[in-house]
């Protein structure tokens, strides 16, 4: 049967490319995963129309991200946390927790779109790197500070 990719695989190619797979393969993985459809006229048409629009919404996304990433490069994000007297958390602060911080501050970025090192499971300043874009990446300030019972 023949496919067209809708995502990079990387054993059959990229995306786009039109390749000839077994029958079951294409049944039963690539299509229910949404990793391929169909080579039908009528599939491909639409494809190729896809591809315009969706080099259109990339543009957009990079240009979008470049203008939050100058916004964001170099802020200070403060969150407070219980903590004990030696300054270790109770807890740790997540992705989550920063995501939620950010949101606050005006900034939507997912938690998968945060790097962080190490858990943070004390107070202090810690570089936190935040991947907007494929080529956008800006860095932030977190100053974890201590809540007492």
């Amino acid at each position: 049967m023949e496919v067209i990719l809708l995502k990079d695989h990387p054993y059959l190619g990229e995306k786009g490319k039109i390749v000839e797979v077994a029958d079951g393969y294409a049944r039963n993985y690539l299509i229910p995963q949404k990793l391929a459809i169909r080579n039908t006229p009528g599939n491909l048409s639409a494809f190729k129309a896809e591809g315009q629009f969706g080099k259109k919404k990339v543009k957009e996304e990079r240009e979008s991200a470049q203008v939050i990433k100058e916004e964001i490069q170099g802020k200070e994000i403060r969150i407070t946390a219980k903590a004990g007297k030696d300054g270790k958390l109770y807890g740790s602060v997540t992705k989550q927790d920063i995501s939620d911080a950010l949101k606050k501050e005006g900034y939507e970025v997912d938690k998968r779109d945060i790097k962080i090192d190490e858990p943070i499971k004390e107070t202090g300043s810690y570089e936190i790197q935040l991947n907007l874009f494929e080529d956008a990446r800006a860095l932030v300030s977190l100053v974890v500070e201590g809540e007492s019972d």
